[in-house]
């Protein structure tokens, strides 16, 4: 009876036992790299449209700023923060920073003309006759559109409107100015979206 060699099987196996090992490994370190493991909150994926226009709130005559979900993940306003930022022809630099009211703010007050803005547009509804449409109370899903009116700034009406204006010194724009809107994920801190936005006549 013939004997047949054998000792190739143990280097093969061996072999394989490291390749094994190697890619569990390598499996795991790309895990960590990719975030995997950190359990971290991915901030909405959107597509956004904003439009600021020197007429258009609710007198005509004041400037506004809308922005409408297109499509994707429902935002929620309580989570998020509004930014802007200008540079008047003066070179001046304006920056403005919106997050939901807290405590005992507009926000809390049922008052005809206290409100928060952005607020959600809903037909036949004021921006402040229900305050599930003030920002901070509502989630922003397609087909949304949010406004903010008059001069987008802390006074508006002789009310607290917002604790920090929208966009700051609104009444400085001219039209044709470049005024970049970001949206900020307060969870974890990604931004949501960033465009730089024409003033419209």
């Amino acid at each position: 009876m013939i004997k047949q060699k054998e000792d190739a099987v143990s280097p093969v196996v061996g072999v394989m036992l490291m390749l094994v090992v190697t890619i569990i490994i390598a499996a795991v370190v790309s895990g960590f790299a990719g975030g995997l493991a950190s359990g971290k909150e991915k901030a909405p994926q959107v597509s956004l449209e904003t439009h600021i226009r020197l007429k258009g709130g609710m007198s005509g005559a004041d400037p506004s700023m809308t922005i409408k979900h297109l499509g994707g993940d429902p935002i929620n306003t309580r989570n998020t923060k509004v930014m802007t930022s200008w540079v008047g022809r003066d070179g001046d630099y304006h920056v403005a920073s919106t997050v939901a009211a807290t405590g005992e703010s507009s926000l809390n007050t049922d008052v005809s003309g206290k409100y928060h803005e952005p607020y959600l547009i809903i037909p036949g509804t004021g921006p402040g006759s229900d305050n599930s449409t003030w920002f901070g109370n509502y989630i922003m899903r397609a087909g949304d559109v949010i406004k903010v009116d008059g001069n987008l700034a802390t006074g508006q009406y002789g009310n607290t409107v917002t604790d920090k204006p929208v966009i700051r010194d609104a009444g400085n724009l001219t039209g044709n100015e470049i005024v970049n809107v970001r949206l900020i994920d307060l969870i974890s801190g990604s931004t949501i979206y960033d465009k730089n936005v024409v003033v419209e006549v």
